[in-house]
């Protein structure tokens, strides 16, 4: 009996560590869509892109990475990171791209909390 229950245990602790990891990828991704649409309409309204881009550096280094970091590899993470410190070049330059280089920034942060959705192919 007492396999059983510790058994039961442990597929609850899986799923609950599974629930948590989806969650939080849910709302940092929220969070760090609302960063890059700052980022887009300031670019867009002619605003200050420069601190709005700071402010998007600043989200992902103190409050996403450290907060996906338990569930997510350090390459995605790190790709993630190249994006975001290729905006602050990109509108130096003025690049036509730059809207281009957000949205791709923000597929590439979909893809994380598409990874943590559970899946029977990831299973199998």
């Amino acid at each position: 009996m007492k396999r059983i229950i510790i058994s039961i245990s442990i597929m609850a602790l899986i799923v609950a560590v599974g629930v948590a990891a989806l969650i939080t990828a849910y709302s940092e991704n929220d969070r760090l869509y609302g960063k890059i649409e700052s980022v887009v309409r300031a670019y867009e309204s002619g605003g200050d892109v420069s601190k709005e881009i700071d402010a998007l550096k600043m989200f992902f280094k103190q409050s996403y990475a450290p907060a996906l970091g338990a569930f997510v590899d350090d390459e995605t993470l790190g790709e993630l990171l190249s994006f975001i410190n290729r905006l602050a070049p990109m509108y130096e330059s003025g690049c036509d791209e730059f809207t281009a280089e957000c949205e791709a920034l923000r597929t590439e942060a979909e893809k994380i909390y598409l990874g943590e959705l559970p899946s029977v192919f990831r299973i199998l």
